[in-house]
């Protein structure tokens, strides 16, 4: 990808980013959450492995984000949050993301 897509990509990160930061709590947060991992993956996918290991981590999704099965996945060190799907539930409110 040319630097005006890694550019741009960043933006959409930062973007999604600041809308979590001031997402109220409940679906809106955890929508916002999943709209800021879909972010972190594009980029992730723009860059080359060096410079996307430099990114710092997302914020812990917020309470109600994972579903049952993954939020144990998690505390077992079994689910890689960059690799993560959203529920059911979610993806269909995020309009199949």
């Amino acid at each position: 990808m040319d630097e005006v897509g890694k550019i741009r990509a960043q933006r959409a990160e930062v973007e999604a980013a600041l809308v979590f930061r001031h997402a109220p709590e409940g679906e809106g947060r955890i929508l916002a959450w999943w709209r800021l991992h879909g972010a972190r993956r594009a980029r992730l996918a723009a860059l080359p492995p060096v410079e996307a290991a430099r990114l710092p981590a997302l914020p812990p999704p917020p309470p109600g984000a994972l579903g049952r099965w993954q939020g144990l996945r998690l505390r077992l060190g079994l689910l890689r949050l960059e690799r993560a799907a959203p529920p059911a539930p979610v993806a269909r409110a995020l309009g199949g993301a």
